[in-house]
């Protein structure tokens, strides 16, 4: 349990620099990084649904988001050609410019967070986490296998 502790509160204090390092630079949230990382990753763009899935938060939660990303010429949003029912969700030219701007300073604010540690730390820390993940999911998988 300590360890997940740990692990834990280090994610929490990275993503802490994050969310104030936007707030300062571009007034700016860290969700709105995450919509616009995920729909550069998908420029047919995503409904909703595939949007909140991806970022595994409700759909309520990315309407806001996705609004004042609209509001700010950063999204658009249209109906679907198959299902006029659901909205899709693409990103604009004034988005994908903001998107490589919040990316820069991303990577940016990680390599100052991490930079706290030597070469042999990171290396280190990078080859235990990749071990714990690999273990994790293979457990996952047997136990998937076996139900």
């Amino acid at each position: 349990m300590r360890t997940w502790l740990a692990l834990v509160g280090c994610f929490t204090s990275v993503e802490r620099s994050l969310r104030r390092h936007f707030n300062h630079v571009f007034r700016s949230s860290l969700p709105r990084y995450d919509v616009l990382m995920a729909l550069v990753q998908f420029p047919d763009g995503l409904t909703m649904g595939q949007l909140a899935s991806k970022l595994m938060v409700s759909k309520g939660n990315m309407t806001g988001v996705v609004r004042r990303l609209q509001q700010n010429k950063c999204v658009r949003q249209a109906r679907s050609r198959q299902d006029r029912r659901v909205q899709v969700v693409t990103l604009t030219s004034k988005g994908r410019t903001l998107w490589g701007q919040m990316h820069t300073e991303y990577r940016s604010v990680i390599e100052e967070v991490l930079s706290q540690l030597s070469k042999t730390e990171t290396k280190v820390l990078t080859q235990s986490l990749i071990q714990t993940q690999e273990r994790i999911d293979s457990q996952l998988q047997w136990r998937g296998s076996s139900q």
